[in-house]
């Protein structure tokens, strides 16, 4: 998934998501609030894959515990409506700070919705950071 589109959330806090997505994501996907306050759509299989090891870690560590509540208190499963929405919670909303118009981008095996005004700023770093840079993205890949 790539790309980024401008949409609105409707009068009941749905997304209909883009119709360019929908094939990756017309079964049983899953909201989560993400670090840099934006919320991520994964395929719940993707998403459920990646906190395997998170899940599976030993709860008697505080660490994975606090992770654990932090990463899926305000995750909700969902699967999309015949139109392609999804309800986004009050919870999330809130998080993202979010309101009528959304942002969203394709970033890989997800989807991000941002605030309009946070995602312009944000964007404007990763330019900053990525335009002229010839390191390395994954330390040992």
């Amino acid at each position: 998934m790539r790309g980024t589109e401008m949409l609105k959330l409707d009068d009941k806090s749905r997304l209909t998501l883009p119709a360019r997505f929908r094939e990756e994501l017309t079964n049983e996907v899953t909201v989560v609030c993400e670090q840099e306050r934006c919320l991520s759509i994964y395929p719940r299989t993707v998403l459920n894959t990646m906190m395997e090891p998170i899940n599976e870690a030993p709860s008697t560590l505080l660490r994975v515990r606090e992770y654990q509540r932090w990463a899926q208190h305000r995750a909700e499963d969902a699967t999309p409506d015949k139109q392609g929405r999804i309800t986004v919670t009050a919870l999330q909303r809130l998080w993202a700070g979010l309101d009528k118009d959304v942002v969203v981008i394709g970033v890989g095996n997800r989807l991000e919705i941002w605030n309009p005004d946070k995602w312009i700023a944000y964007a404007e770093t990763l330019d900053e950071k990525f335009t002229d840079f010839d390191g390395e993205i994954v330390p040992g890949a």
